[in-house]
């Protein structure tokens, strides 16, 4: 079927052949025709625009999965960033404030992250505006930690005990192998590191070594935090 397009295409073109004296005639049909295809070709790229728009989303989506994928989100949870306000210091090492509480979705219990990649410790109390973070390795603070290794290699759980100020103990048998800057991880959220080995004490003759660990960064230099939350 012959489309509408190419029968005036074809009319201008016999026009030419037998009324080639009447230049302004065909001109003015071109135009007409121009004017008569006009809408067709706004719709066309109307349509097109849409096409390009519902590509252009479904990249995005595709974007955002990879993203939450990376950053260990899901439909589940999700993240709520927010920034240190006080605490870190001497006396209040094993605490930190934050500019975010239950008006941003927050609840007692959320965990808290550096990058969702260092678990810092768990939220204590929650005001509107506001919040207070227990963080790991407070006096007397208690978690069971996994050293971190091979997939293939299943580490043992270790309860491990707050010292205060980001430090914990652990012991582990003598034969273990550990050196410092060994990483430890939540045994309950594996995808999070908990500590890093920083010293190791042992005496010939015992059975286990005592293993000081540190979380990989200071309360003193913690000024953005992102809180797990879980939707409701």
């Amino acid at each position: 079927m012959i489309s509408l397009q190419n029968k005036i295409f074809w009319a201008a073109l016999l026009a030419l052949i037998f009324f080639s004296g009447s230049r302004a005639f065909v001109k003015n049909l071109i135009i007409k025709a121009s004017l008569f295809l006009a809408p067709e070709r706004e719709s066309r790229q109307a349509g097109n625009q849409a096409l390009a728009l519902l590509i252009k989303i479904r990249d995005l989506e595709k974007e955002n999965l990879r993203l939450q994928k990376a950053l260990g989100v899901n439909a589940k949870t999700r993240l709520i960033p927010a920034n240190a306000v006080f605490g870190g210091g001497y006396l209040f090492s094993d605490i930190l404030l934050i500019n975010q509480g239950w008006n941003a979705g927050i609840k007692i219990g959320d965990m808290v992250t550096y990058q969702n990649e260092v678990f810092l410790g768990r939220i204590t109390e929650v005001g509107a505006d506001w919040s207070k973070i227990g963080l790991l390795g407070r006096l007397g603070n208690k978690i069971i930690l996994r050293q971190d290794a091979p997939e293939n290699i299943q580490s043992i759980p270790i309860e491990a005990i707050g010292l205060g100020g980001g430090e914990f103990q652990i012991e582990m048998p003598a034969e273990t192998n550990l050196k410092i800057g060994d990483i430890f991880r939540s045994a309950e959220n594996p995808e999070y590191i908990a500590g890093m080995v920083d010293k190791i004490s042992f005496k010939s003759g015992d059975q286990f070594k005592e293993i000081g660990l540190i979380s990989p960064l200071s309360p003193v230099l913690l000024n953005e935090v992102d809180i797990v939350s879980k939707n409701d």
